[in-house]
């Protein structure tokens, strides 16, 4: 015990105080302070660094817009254009099963004579075009199961309806013509 008086000065006992002191503050700190409870009020202006940031860990979207803004390169020359041409479907028709024509492109058609026989003409020749058809609603009703076939006759578009068993009925179709 002699031996530990003779060393105590008023140097040593303010040292080991201020030692004490300051580790009991950050360990206060660490242990009582809620997980990210320092923000930018608490962050002195420069006070944080590259050298203080992982890397890779900023995105784009925790930049302000004006870094956002200040990021983007110049806006690069225009392409060459695209082909140009006629579009696929040229005309297109929705004929109810008794012959109306509900909305399309058609200039004229209807039912021709025998049940589940239509014809339909459109403004343009049709001979060079591809030309299907598929039944389908004019309204929220459901279709029946069956069939539908076409055929190009002259300047206008001979469709054929038939049911699920394969005999010619009125039923509703969706006209494409693609030229």
């Amino acid at each position: 015990m002699t031996r530990l008086k003779s060393r105590l000065t008023y140097a040593n006992v303010t040292a080991s105080i201020a030692l004490f002191v300051a580790l009991g503050g950050s360990s206060y700190a660490a242990l009582s302070l809620p997980r990210n409870s320092v923000g930018t009020n608490q962050i002195r202006t420069g006070a944080v660094g590259s050298s203080e940031i992982r890397n890779h860990s900023v995105a784009l979207r925790d930049m302000s817009s004006g870094a956002q803004r200040a990021l983007r390169g110049a806006i690069g020359p225009a392409g060459p254009a695209g082909p140009t041409g006629p579009p696929a479907a040229r005309d297109f028709e929705v004929v109810s099963g008794a012959g109306a024509l509900i909305r399309g492109t058609a200039v004229s058609g209807g039912r021709a004579g025998s049940p589940g026989t239509y014809t339909v003409a459109f403004a343009a020749p049709t001979t060079a075009c591809a030309v299907t058809a598929s039944l389908g609603s004019t309204d929220a009703t459901v279709v029946p199961a069956g069939r539908v076939t076409t055929s190009v006759q002259g300047g206008m578009i001979g469709v054929q309806t038939y049911d699920a068993a394969g005999a010619p009925a009125d039923l509703p179709f969706n006209l494409i013509v693609a030229c």
